[in-house]
């Protein structure tokens, strides 16, 4: 008889293994059902033990797939580095189906097409030099200097060696048109993994990975690190300063930090590949002296665009549309008449009913956590999110006294059908993820490079990495709306927004323009954006993020309790807190009802804790119970 701990992937199993006996000998790493309590769960051996003192129960099936080393070393890694249970842990390694039989893995091997790539340019020769002489680097170039170009050109010698390259894409949009690039410059097997994928496909490219009968590229979202690679010489993540890469379900991992040490399991190289790098994740590659490789030169042409800010505050410039200043329509006009394309881009983030200046564009904040205030009418007050701070609303801006003061919700609706009536003619589409739902990204995507459509509409999909040869006009509607959000990214996240839409032009197709319409036109952030100065950018919000104590000076975590009434919601929480703020080098800050407080079929209520030491803070959320909703390394604390 042999006696085998299993890691069970099954929700609420503890941070621990579980012993079942077999009579067959089994290897670590294989994928086994179990019984576990009154259902049949499905595990990954872990270690092989001496016979208990307790009774065990036999395993019920020991399926032919295992767990590579390597994955298991990766396994092993996150169940110290995050507070989550085993169990859900454990379920990322396992594929769906598997229990069914699927196909020789040997039978997926798509067609292997590639075309010459032009020559590298000064830039990506000196940033190909980097990476070839580096383990880890960040490739960081404005959009259109070719990072994509360098980044597959390495790892076609990567393939050369025999060795796998894994590419981790920020969203399923992408996807399709990361794989005709990368189809074209590797010709080697290309496997893209995405949801979209049915169970038993996915299944076989595990079993794929897990062959390793040849040198093939991978591409696909986080899930695709779960994958059980033999012998990985290279990950790149594309877009890295993606949100996509944070898991928002249990358990809540952040994929560049797993990519990184996937990368070090392997003793492969790693590549984070963007424009605009998070705050945090730049912090650490300075802290940790990773090489930087800086690319400046657009790629495809000297042609840049120019960008102007547009005062929302002076009414004189938009006399023919509440929303769109008169230059821009101007612009729009032209670009329809050269058969040119306009995106505008809308930032939905803004939803919190805040109160903001007029005259100056002051947000009031609160002075504890630096974030902004959210307005309740109902009450006449201020309150915060974060440390639940409740403020008297005042009449006169704090800022420079004027009584010309908005109470409003960030936002635009309906602003395709506007567009629609101003121009006509145009072929308008909107592009976001409420319209990808319905219909496919690919497509839309494609009308949307071959120029089907005349004026695209959109919120934060479109600011991502797409490449549109006949867009010559871009314009950012209210900029400075995700300010108004109380949240310490929120700066970030709009600046990166911004960057990376009017990064949509000036890509060396064509003249173009880019516009930015805010009431701050004065404000760090916008000024950064629209000189494209990411360094910037990063000096002021560094400068920011040490006053408050925020990332990367403290690591953080969102703690989230949710019950049917308010008040058990509450005392829990505030229970929690008294116990939690007896351990030293832990701040809390709350507790406090949750921005969005009755969006899950009941009352949530939360604690923001901080601490100088991850490992302090790893350790006081192991102990909460499993009624606890934990965030670590969150990319937003509401």
């Amino acid at each position: 008889m042999t006696y085998i701990e299993v890691s069970i992937a099954a929700p609420f199993t503890g941070r621990k293994f579980y012993t079942y006996e077999s009579v067959n000998i089994i290897d670590i790493g294989t994928i086994v059902q179990i019984p576990f309590g009154t259902k049949k769960s499905l595990g990954i051996v872990r270690n092989i033990v001496k016979k208990p003192t307790f009774k065990t129960k036999p395993i019920q099936q020991i399926t032919p797939l295992i767990v590579s080393a390597k994955s298991l070393q990766l396994l092993r890694w996150m169940e110290h580095f995050y507070p989550y249970d085993f169990g859900e842990i454990t379920n990322l390694f396992i594929p769906q189906n598997a229990l069914t039989k699927s196909r020789s893995a040997s039978s997926v091997r798509p067609k292997v097409t590639a075309t010459i790539q032009p020559k590298l340019t000064k830039d990506q020769t000196e940033a190909l030099q980097i990476i070839q002489s580096n383990q880890h680097v960040l490739l960081h170039g404005d959009t259109g200097t070719g990072k994509t170009r360098v980044y597959l050109d390495y790892a076609n010698s990567v393939l050369a060696q025999g060795k796998s390259v894994l590419i981790l894409t920020p969203e399923i949009g992408l996807t399709p048109q990361l794989k005709q690039t990368i189809a074209a410059a590797c010709p080697y097997p290309l496997h893209v993994v995405h949801s979209q994928n049915t169970p038993a496909y996915r299944k076989l490219i595990w079993q794929t990975a897990a062959a390793n009968t040849e040198p093939a590229v991978f591409v696909g979202p986080r899930s695709s690190l779960f994958l059980p690679y033999q012998n990985l010489g290279l990950v790149v993540i594309d877009e890295a300063h993606d949100n996509s890469y944070k898991s928002m379900q249990s358990p809540k991992y952040n994929a560049v930090y797993v990519a990184a040490q996937l990368a070090k399991v392997h003793k492969a190289h790693f590549i984070q590949s963007t424009a605009t790098p998070n705050v945090a994740d730049y912090a650490a590659i300075q802290n940790h002296q990773v090489p930087i490789a800086r690319m400046t030169t657009i790629a495809v042409g000297p042609i840049k665009a120019s960008g102007q800010v547009i005062d929302l505050r002076d009414k004189q410039l938009f006399t023919k549309h509440r929303l769109i200043a008169d230059e821009l329509l101007r612009a729009i006009e032209d670009a329809l008449q050269n058969g040119e394309q306009t995106m505008l881009f809308i930032n939905r983030r803004g939803s919190a009913r805040i109160v903001q200046c007029n005259a100056c564009g002051h947000i009031r904040a609160c002075p504890t956590c630096g974030l902004p205030l959210t307005y309740h009418h109902d009450t006449h007050k201020m309150s915060c999110h974060i440390c639940n701070q409740t403020y008297h609303a005042t009449s006169q801006c704090a800022a420079c006294g004027s009584a010309d003061l908005l109470y409003f919700s960030p936002g635009t609706k309906g602003l395709e059908q506007e567009i629609q009536s101003l121009f006509p003619k145009a072929r308008v589409i909107r592009f976001d993820l409420d319209v990808s739902a319905k219909d496919t990204i690919q497509r839309k995507l494609s009308g949307l490079q071959t120029g089907a459509y005349d004026i695209i509409i959109g919120t934060q999909l479109i600011s991502k990495g797409f490449d549109l040869p006949h867009l010559s006009v871009v314009g950012v509607l209210n900029a400075d709306s995700g300010f108004s959000i109380p949240d310490f990214r929120a700066e970030e996240i709009t600046f990166q927004q911004i960057y990376q839409v009017t990064g949509r032009v000036g890509r060396g197709h064509t003249l173009s323009k880019f516009f930015i319409q805010t009431r701050q036109p004065t404000h760090p952030v916008i000024e950064a954006a629209l000189h494209r100065n990411w360094q910037d950018f990063y000096d002021y919000e560094l400068h920011k993020r040490k006053l408050f104590t925020y990332p990367p000076f403290a690591y953080l975590a969102v703690l989230s309790i949710t019950k049917k009434t308010k008040a058990t919601a509450q005392k829990i929480a505030q229970k929690t807190y008294d116990l939690l703020n007896n351990t030293s080098q832990l701040e809390l800050l709350g507790p406090t009802p949750s921005y969005h407080e009755t969006s899950h079929g009941g009352y949530t209520w939360q604690i923001l804790a901080k601490s100088t030491s991850r490992a302090t803070l790893v350790a006081a959320l192991v102990s909460l119970p499993s009624e606890w909703s934990i965030d670590i390394d969150p990319t937003s604390v509401l």
